[in-house]
This record gives structure tokens, C-alpha cells and sequence, in this order.
């Protein structure tokens, strides 16, 4: 899953600093790797950084970080720079390209939310498996913010209904962990296992 260089559109948050990243798998399924340097050339954010992403219970992890700088440049591996690099955001983009790269080769995977009748809705697991991989679809990179929102006017429901649902599909399976205060999530051990 080599991917292409971040797209001009991924911004480290509150700069104007492009990050570009590299991200690829190993011949562990739950092991990548990832690449990240601002794209821009101004000798003061010459840095590199580079790590192992590993699949946990409780999601993806950042098990390894290695920084460096330019030794042509003025930058110092510093306090200041590491609180300047972006694990978070790096880490955010990592998930979003996995779950993807996993939602596309699901077979059946949706091509959008279908509006369900008013009433009581039945969670099916195919019900279940919609609502994940409806989920999966609209928070991949790229997407922009509101995606529960973006549901409930597919699925026809209030917003609290449908996080009521993704909750559902990650306890029986369908998602897996979501990262705290983030939307997104990887595929559940039921849709990867498929």
C-alpha cells in the first residue's frame, strides 16, 4: 500500500507547513511504516521523521519515532521541534489511509447510505455491516469534516440515532476502536476478516 506523497491539501494544524507523507505496509498485516518531512524547503523545518504504526486492541499505535534533521540545515533536534511534529495528526492520516486501503477491498462495500424506514431499525448484521462500512467510506482521507452528520441525512435519522448505530458496530465487530475526540475508525475484525 506505498502511497503517493500527502496531497497539497494536508496542512499541520495551525500553520501553513504541508506535510508530506509516505506510508507502507510490511509483510506483517497489523505493521506499517511511515515517512513524514514538511514539503516546503525553509532550512527551519528541515526535520524527518519516521516510525512503525502497529495494530492493537485498542486500535493503531505509534510503536516507534525516529527523528532527524537536515546536517546542512540550522535545525536542531530540540524540545521545541518535537512538540512541533505533528504524532497526532501524522498517526490520524496513517488510520485514515489504512481503513481506506481495508474498505476498498471489502467486497459489497456501498457506494453510499440507504435511507431505512421510519420505526424501529433492526440491527442485523447486515445492517451493522452497512452503517461500518458507510463509516469507514465517509471518514476516509479527503472527506471533510460532519460525517455523522452526512449519515443521518442518508440514513433519513437524527445524528444521535446513527452514533447509537456506529457504537452498536463497533461492539459487535464491524469498527474497530475509535481514537478519543477523533472521528474515524479502522475496520472491525468481522469486516477485515471477510
Amino acid at each position: 500500500m506505498t502511497s503517493p506523497k500527502t496531497p497539497p491539501g494536508l496542512l499541520l494544524p495551525g500553520t501553513q507547513t504541508r506535510l508530506s507523507l509516505d506510508i507502507s505496509e510490511t509483510g506483517d498485516p497489523d505493521h506499517f511504516t511511515f515517512a513524514a518531512r514538511p514539503a516546503t524547503k525553509e532550512r527551519d523545518r528541515s526535520w524527518r521523521i519516521q516510525g512503525d504504526v502497529y495494530r492493537t486492541d485498542q486500535g493503531l499505535a505509534v510503536k516507534r519515532v525516529e527523528v532527524d534533521t537536515d546536517p546542512d540545515g540550522s535545525a536542531e533536534v530540540t524540545g521545541t521541534l518535537m512538540r512541533q511534529i505533528p504524532i497526532g495528526t501524522i498517526l490520524d492520516y496513517v488510520r485514515g489511509r489504512v481503513s481506506a486501503t481495508l474498505a476498498k477491498d471489502i467486497p459489497g462495500m456501498p457506494a453510499a447510505a440507504m435511507a431505512v424506514s421510519a420505526g424501529r431499525t433492526e440491527m442485523t448484521d447486515g445492517f451493522l455491516r452497512d452503517v461500518a462500512l458507510s463509516y469507514l467510506r465517509e471518514t476516509a482521507p479527503g472527506m471533510p469534516r460532519g460525517a455523522t452528520r452526512r449519515l443521518a441525512e442518508a440514513y433519513g435519522r437524527p445524528e444521535q440515532t446513527v452514533r447509537t448505530w456506529l457504537s452498536r458496530a463497533r461492539k459487535e465487530g464491524w469498527l474497530g476502536p475509535s481514537a478519543k475526540g477523533r472521528a474515524g475508525a479502522e475496520p472491525g475484525p468481522r469486516l477485515q476478516g471477510e
